[in-house]
């Protein structure tokens, strides 16, 4: 039987045969492990040290799944080549590599000798800052893990709640940094073992398949999700023997890192009525948090609930000569995506302010995905079940939108999480506002009943 190898494989052909090793294998859930499974992953590599990634859609997992397990060297017929997609590579290959329910896969026995197991390709401590928020590639890394956390439990953006572990690590040149493993991997990692271990030596480690990530004015960090995996002082990787060999012959124990719960990190986020929001400096409080209780009052005028985002950096994208082009000047990413982008003016009893939700927490509120609306509604069109959140009252998580709000004479602010729904208010704010050249003021008018769905403009 010949074998191709991967670095000769192409689109347009079928006939392929490959003999690989299977190096790593994931489930994809989407942005939250409770999710259906969208598509399994794999990382396979030939016996020239060639990678490539392998996707398996939903409803060829049942066929194949079995005869998928890592370290396992099998040969694979009847599979479909094509470009790899332009975002989350995982390797390095312009290809990728699709099954379906008639991929033949092959348990190859014995063994061949001198068959790669493991593919990386290192990103230094010194070039992560470029990577920061996006998503087009995952980076590899190795260092020294100095200091590692328990799990603790997180809210998400999504208003989830997700496992979390924060591991340190730092390179040949001191330079440190933390990295947050995520849902499943945070309590996969077995951080008892680790930790024991860095009490007696140093541990050095390769994490594959991490995302730089990072807030304006705070400090960068990796994260690793369901595509993350660790090799751990395996000195049979000749990466992780070089760095073991430059470390001096006695280093400091492993430190432990306290990580606050969700409980204790709300109870720092300061409540805040929409008065005291309308005073916060965007370049004071760019990255605070705060939480605050309003009922919708309004849409905000003129404004799309979607738009098209950048599959990589979820900027803006715009369509031009047939393809789309990130507004991002440094983003290379020529493929867009819908995404929810919710605008409306919200109140108590103090004041009336814009907020911005996106993505899953507009989902949250909206109660469909963007797809279901697109297939009901003209995009010029506002939905029904978005005018339906007017007089709805919650409790929000938000943060200021320095974007919108360093140039205006009032502060937008994005909801980061939905706490809490309070439902449908019989009555909601109504604000007069007047302006003057040196400041803004506003009175509330008498609060008046919802009588239907349709936005309410103040009283002139």
């Amino acid at each position: 039987m010949a074998i191709d190898l991967l670095s000769d494989i192409r689109p347009g052909q079928y006939h392929w045969t490959i003999c690989v090793r299977i190096s790593r294998v994931w489930e994809f859930r989407g942005r939250s492990d409770d999710e259906e499974v969208k598509h399994l992953d794999l990382v396979i590599i030939d016996q020239k040290g060639t990678s490539m990634y392998v996707e398996i859609p939903p409803d060829s997992i049942p066929f194949l799944k079995t005869q998928l397990q890592e370290g396992k060297v099998v040969t694979m017929k009847k599979f479909l080549v094509e470009q790899a997609k332009p975002g989350y590579r995982v390797v390095q290959n312009p290809y990728m590599i699709r099954l379906n329910k008639r991929t033949i896969i092959t348990t190859v026995q014995p063994e061949p000798a001198m068959f790669p197991k493991v593919t990386y390709s290192l990103t230094p401590f010194s070039e992560l800052e470029q990577h920061k928020n996006m998503k087009d590639q995952f980076l590899d890394v190795i260092g020294q893990i100095i200091a590692i956390s328990d799990v603790a439990e997180f809210r998400t953006a999504a208003g989830t709640m997700q496992k979390r572990r924060t591991i340190t690590l730092r390179d040949v040149n001191s330079m440190e940094v933390n990295l947050s493993l995520a849902g499943a991997r945070a309590t996969e990692f077995d951080g008892d073992k680790v930790y024991e271990l860095g009490q007696e030596t140093a541990v050095v480690a390769i994490f594959v398949g991490t995302l730089m990530k990072g807030l304006r004015g705070q400090p960068s960090y990796l994260t690793g999700t369901s595509a993350c995996r660790w090799y751990i002082n395996d000195f049979q990787i000749p990466a992780i023997q070089e760095y073991y060999n430059m470390l001096p012959s006695e280093v400091d124990a492993m430190e432990k890192i306290e990580l606050q719960d969700n409980k204790t990190i709300q109870q720092a986020v300061e409540q805040k009525t929409v008065l005291q929001l309308k005073h916060m400096d965007p370049f004071e409080h760019m990255n605070t948090r705060f939480q605050c209780t309003v009922t919708i009052t309004k849409l905000s005028p003129n404004q799309r609930w979607y738009y098209p985002a950048c599959k990589i950096c979820n900027s803006r994208s715009y369509y031009n000569n047939s393809t789309y082009k990130c507004s991002k000047d440094t983003c290379p990413c020529t493929e867009a995506e819908d995404r929810y982008k919710l605008s409306f003016m919200a109140a108590d009893e103090t004041y009336e302010l814009e907020f911005i939700v996106f993505d899953q927490k507009a989902q949250q509120l909206i109660g469909k995905p963007i797809q279901r609306l697109k297939s009901m509604y003209d995009k010029y069109e506002t939905p029904a079940e978005i005018s339906d959140l007017i007089g709805q009252r919650y409790t929000f998580v938000v943060k200021i939108s320095a974007k919108k709000s360093i140039n205006s004479d009032e502060p937008t602010f994005e909801v980061i999480y939905v706490k809490e729904q309070l439902g449908r208010q019989a009555n909601i704010p109504v604000f007069r506002k007047t302006s003057s050249l040196t400041t803004n003021s506003s009175s509330q008018a008498v609060q008046t009943s919802l009588p239907s769905l349709i936005p309410m403009e103040p009283k002139k």
